[in-house]
C-alpha cells in the first residue's frame, strides 16, 4: 500500500481519537498491524490508541518499536513522550528527553527564520502556515514533554538529590516559553506545594486560575460566535469542533488545579473552580467529591477557629474533627455549608448509580464519596427526583454558554 493509504488510515485514527472515540480508532487500526508494522507513522498512532483504550502491554511494544525505527524522532516525538511515560524513571526521562531535544531544535530553527531540510518541520509549516502559529504548536509540544519529566521527578526520582533542581529548572524554562500558560503556573503551585513554600504556591494557583477563567470565557465566546455563523475579530474561520475539543479539554487540568486548591485550604476557589467544571461536565464523580470536601473543611475550619471549640493545643488539625460534630452545630454558615456537602455527595451518588457512567469510574473514589455520604446521613431525597430536562443535547455548542445565558434561560422559563 502506498505512503497516502498511510497518511489517510492514519488521519481517520487521529480524529475518531480527538472524538473521545478510542474503541473505534482500535477497530480501524487494528486489521492493519500485520501490513504497517514496519511504518513509524501507523506504529506511532495504534500505540496511542492502545494507550487510550488501556491496553498498556501492546502499547509498550508497539512504542518500543516505533522507536527503534526512528531513534532521532524524525517522524515525530510523540512515541518518546507516551514510552517515557510508560517506563517512568531515568529510562523515562531519556527517552523524554530525545522528544524534547527534536522539539527544541525545531523551536530554534523558526524562531531565528533558519533554512532547514527537517522534513517533519516541513509539513507542519503546512498545518501551521504562520510563523506565529507554529512557534505556538512547537512551545506545546515542549511543555507537554517538560510536564511529563516534572511528573517523573516528582514521583519515581523524587529521592534523588537533583530532583528539586530538576523540576525548578524544568519549570522555569517552561515559564519562559509561554507565561501565561495555566497548566504550567499549577503544575508550579504543585511544586512549591512539595516543597511547603505554600504562599508561592498560592500565588502560583491563583494567577494559573485566572488564566483558566480567561481561557474558558474565551472559548464560550468563540462558541456563541459559531452558533451566530460569525467569524473572528482576525478573520479566521471558527472551527466548531476545535473550540469543543479545546473547552472539553479544561476539565482535566480545571480538576487538578481544584485538588491543589484543597491542598492550600482555599476552599471558596476549589467550589469556584468546581462550579465552572460543571459548565463543561455535570457527570464528573471528581468535581463533586472535590465540592464536598472543600465544603466540609471550610465548615470544620469555622468551627476549628470559634472560640468556644478552639482547643488549647495550636498544632491540632482542624480537619480532623468529627462530621458527626458539625452536624450538630447551630452556626448558621455551618449549616449552610453542610447542607451543601450533602447536596454534592447527592450528586455523586446519583453518578454513581447511572447504568451509563459507573463503569468509568474509580471504584477508590465510589467508595470515599459513600462513605461520606453516609456519615452525613444519606442523600437528599428531594434531589433524587430525576430532572425534566431531557438528556439528549443536540451539540456540544449547546454545553458551551456563559452563567448570562444560563440566567436569561431560567427567566424565560419562569415566565
Amino acid at each position: 500500500m502506498s505512503s497516502s493509504d498511510i497518511t489517510t488510515l492514519v488521519s481517520k485514527a487521529r480524529a475518531l481519537l480527538q472524538s473521545s472515540q478510542s474503541e473505534k480508532a482500535l477497530e480501524l487500526l487494528t486489521p492493519s498491524f500485520e501490513t504497517y508494522n514496519d511504518q513509524i507513522e501507523y506504529l506511532q498512532i495504534f500505540g496511542e490508541t492502545l494507550l487510550e483504550n488501556n491496553d498498556l502491554e501492546n502499547a509498550y511494544d508497539v512504542l518500543v518499536k516505533a522507536c527503534e525505527l526512528d531513534p532521532i524522532a524524525s517522524k515525530g516525538v510523540e512515541k518518546f513522550f507516551y514510552f517515557g511515560q510508560i517506563i517512568g524513571g531515568q529510562d523515562g526521562i531519556n527517552s523524554l528527553n530525545i522528544g524534547l531535544q527534536k522539539l527544541q531544535q525545531q523551536l530554534d530553527i523558526i524562531q531565528h527564520d533558519k533554512d532547514t531540510e527537517d522534513e517533519l518541520l516541513v509539513e507542519l509549516s503546512k498545518l501551521y502556515p504562520t510563523k506565529e502559529s507554529l512557534l505556538t504548536y512547537l512551545i506545546k509540544k515542549l511543555n507537554q514533554g517538560i510536564f511529563a519529566k516534572i511528573e517523573i521527578w516528582m514521583t519515581d526520582l523524587c529521592m534523588e538529590d537533583e530532583a528539586e533542581t530538576q523540576c525548578n529548572d524544568l519549570i522555569n524554562y517552561s515559564i519562559s516559553l509561554d507565561p501565561n500558560n495555566p497548566e504550567a503556573l499549577s503544575l508550579l503551585s504543585s511544586i512549591r506545594i512539595s516543597q511547603q513554600r505554600n504562599e508561592e504556591a498560592k500565588e502560583a494557583l491563583l494567577k494559573s486560575w485566572q488564566l483558566f477563567q480567561q481561557k474558558k470565557v474565551k472559548l464560550e465566546e468563540s462558541a456563541n460566535k459559531i452558533k451566530q455563523g460569525a467569524e473572528e475579530e482576525e478573520g479566521e474561520d471558527l472551527d466548531s469542533f476545535e473550540v469543543g475539543l479545546e473547552y472539553v479539554d479544561l476539565i482535566q487540568p480545571l480538576s487538578t488545579l481544584a485538588k491543589f486548591a484543597i491542598e492550600l485550604e482555599l476552599y471558596e476557589i476549589t467550589i469556584t473552580i468546581v462550579s465552572n467544571i460543571q459548565d463543561i461536565n455535570e457527570n464528573i464523580l471528581d468535581i463533586y467529591y472535590y465540592e464536598a470536601i472543600a465544603n466540609l473543611f471550610h465548615a470544620k475550619q469555622i468551627l476549628f477557629q470559634s472560640s468556644s471549640t478552639k482547643k488549647a493545643s495550636e498544632d491540632d488539625d482542624y480537619r480532623d474533627i468529627d462530621v458527626s460534630i458539625l452536624l450538630k452545630s447551630s452556626n448558621p454558615e455551618i449549616k449552610s455549608l453542610m447542607k451543601e456537602v450533602k447536596s454534592s455527595l447527592t450528586q455523586g451518588f446519583k453518578i454513581i448509580n447511572s447504568d451509563n457512567l459507573v463503569a468509568d469510574l474509580d471504584p477508590g473514589l465510589i467508595e470515599q464519596v459513600e462513605l461520606l455520604l453516609k456519615q452525613v446521613g444519606g442523600p437528599d431525597m428531594s434531589e433524587l427526583i430525576p430532572s425534566r430536562k431531557g438528556e439528549d443535547e443536540d451539540g456540544w455548542e449547546d454545553e458551551i454558554n456563559s452563567e448570562d445565558e444560563e440566567d436569561d434561560d431560567e427567566e424565560e422559563e419562569d415566565n
